[in-house]
Parts: C-alpha cells; sequence; structure tokens
C-alpha cells in the first residue's frame, strides 16, 4: 500500500525557496528599475516619442513583475498554511484513532 506520504520540512522548504526566489527577483528589480528609463537621443519628435515609449514598456515591465513577486510570495504563505493545516488534520486523526 503506497498511501499518502506527506513530508512537511520538504513542502515548508519549498515555500522558503519561493519566498527567497520574491526577494530575489525584487532585488533585480530594485536594481535595475532605473535602467529602463531610456532618455531621448535627441530632441526630436520621433527621438522623444521613442524614449517615452520606451521607459514606458520598462515601467511597465517592473510593474508586472511586482505583480509577479506578490504572487511568489502569496504561492509561499499557502503552501506553509497547507503544510500546517495537513499536519494538524493529522494530529486530529491519530487523537480520534487514539479515542476509539
Amino acid at each position: 500500500m503506497g498511501g499518502v506520504r506527506f513530508d512537511a520540512d520538504t513542502v515548508l522548504s519549498a515555500a522558503a525557496d519561493l519566498e527567497a526566489m520574491a526577494d530575489r527577483l525584487e532585488t533585480a528589480l530594485g536594481a535595475d528599475a532605473q535602467a529602463l528609463s531610456v532618455p531621448a537621443a535627441g530632441s526630436d519628435k520621433v527621438s522623444l516619442a521613442a524614449a517615452d515609449t520606451l521607459t514606458s514598456v520598462g515601467t511597465s515591465f517592473v510593474t508586472q513583475s511586482g505583480f509577479g513577486v506578490d504572487e511568489l510570495r502569496k504561492l509561499a504563505a499557502v503552501v506553509r498554511d497547507q503544510a500546517n493545516t495537513f499536519g494538524q488534520v493529522e494530529t486530529d486523526n491519530a487523537v480520534d484513532f487514539t479515542n476509539l
């Protein structure tokens, strides 16, 4: 019988890895955000428009990536909560069998 096998330490380690990944991404975004601001090559309309467009795309990239960082953190929290909940269910089940 294979049954269900659950290793809470491994699950909690995975949650910590997700949180660390979110931290690394957030740090990288913070470090590189300024580089995504593109100065105009000249004062003509095309150069100004191109720089504005590229800067807007860079700003959007940082914003959207920030949402991804938030989602990684939410996922890590859910994984941690599931590990704790599963452990509590196992404890409750063991108590129930003991009380039979």
